[in-house]
């Protein structure tokens, strides 16, 4: 593939996006990635196997690019103008792809299924490929990005050598003011629990020194993920029987001996927060949430099932007790599967069959 190169001041950087039934909040995203002022980058947007006509309306917005009334005006964030944008749609492809002609920024992937965000993301990742992009940046369709945003990131990744991810400073899109993360969240070993740094402070709270938050880091938070080259070619791509939660964790913590995180402050991203999720049936996305900390914990922390049984057991009595008739029974349906979920895992890692995405980065 012939390489996007490094120009003498900026980085190439892929842009990787994951749509699902969301071709709304998708243009708006890419709108926004459009006005970066690191210009040297470009835009790998995988569809999987949406049935909203996702991709005729994203063809279509390319084709007569516009801002929609419903978009919130925010500081800092330049939208693409009103001139039509090149735009190549493939089917998914097997190897990276060749470069796109000169003036195109946007690559249409359909994935042909509903792969997950990690499955997604490893898809855009692939086509990209690795010897063409210095740096990869994993956003959520859901967000709205400053135009400052990846430029931030970028100069925070190149300062140190050992960084393999860096993230931004999340705040929710619509009350602005409000942090919904610093980059990354803290993680207890003992509860399998996490806690997103900074979570609901006033932007005014916002530490001018990022050396406090990177130590409290235990992973970047994925709605906004830079990621360098060669993490992903050491430690390979994301782990796709999540298929949703648990992606970013199991990431961090395969490469945590290797890497460190980091967080650019001002790197800012607004998060339409729990906007993917709520396209979602509830009962779906819980039944993912509550298999994938058997997955997780079977992985990383053993010693923690009993506890994590414990834990599902309280979380099937509290919805009970709530009438959330729904979640109480994706709960227990993962109670009653709690040891062949278990088993699978380590079937898995015992017979060496280790996920393609993890064994074969390329």
């Amino acid at each position: 593939m012939t390489e996007l190169r490094d120009s003498a001041s900026e980085a190439a950087v892929a842009v990787v996006l994951v749509n699902w039934n969301g071709w709304r909040d998708a243009i708006e995203c890419v709108s926004s990635v459009l006005g970066q002022t690191h210009s040297n980058f470009h835009i790998f947007l995988v569809d999987n196997d949406s049935s909203d006509q996702s991709v005729e309306n994203i063809r279509a917005w390319s084709a007569q690019p516009r801002t929609r009334d419903e978009w919130r005006k925010h500081d800092g964030v330049a939208h693409a103008g009103v001139a039509p944008i090149p735009l190549r749609v493939l089917e998914r492809p097997e190897e990276a792809l060749p470069r796109a002609a000169e003036g195109c920024r946007l690559t249409l992937i359909r994935s042909g299924s509903n792969r997950g965000f990690a499955g997604g993301c490893n898809v855009g990742i692939r086509a990209a490929g690795l010897d063409a992009f210095r740096f990869f940046w994993l956003l959520n369709t859901d967000t709205v990005a400053h135009r400052d945003a990846l430029r931030a990131l970028v100069h925070r990744a190149e300062r140190e050598p050992r960084v393999g991810m860096v993230g931004s400073t999340l705040r929710y899109y619509d009350q602005p003011d409000i942090v919904q993360a610093l980059g990354g969240a803290r993680f207890d070993a003992a509860s399998l629990a996490s806690r997103h740094i900074g979570a609901a402070i006033h932007l005014d709270q916002v530490p001018l020194d990022a050396a406090p938050v990177e130590r409290d880091m235990f992973y970047v938070v994925g709605a906004s993920m830079l990621v360098s080259r060669r993490f992903i070619q050491e430690v390979g791509l994301m782990q796709e029987d999540y298929f949703l939660y648990f992606e970013e964790i199991d990431w961090a913590i395969r490469g945590r001996n290797r890497f460190a995180w980091a967080y650019a402050a001002d790197s800012h991203v607004f998060h339409k927060s729990g906007a993917t999720s709520s396209k979602v049936l509830p009962a779906f996305t819980a039944h993912f949430y509550y298999r994938n900390r058997i997955r997780f914990a079977t992985r990383f922390f053993p010693e923690r099932l009993a506890a994590v049984r414990r834990a599902l057991a309280v979380e099937l009595l509290r919805h009970t007790v709530r009438g959330r008739w729904t979640h109480a029974r994706v709960v227990a349906s993962t109670l009653l599967n709690f040891r062949a979920i278990a088993e699978e895992v380590r079937s898995t890692s015992a017979s060496g069959k280790i996920p393609p995405a993890v064994r074969d980065p390329v």
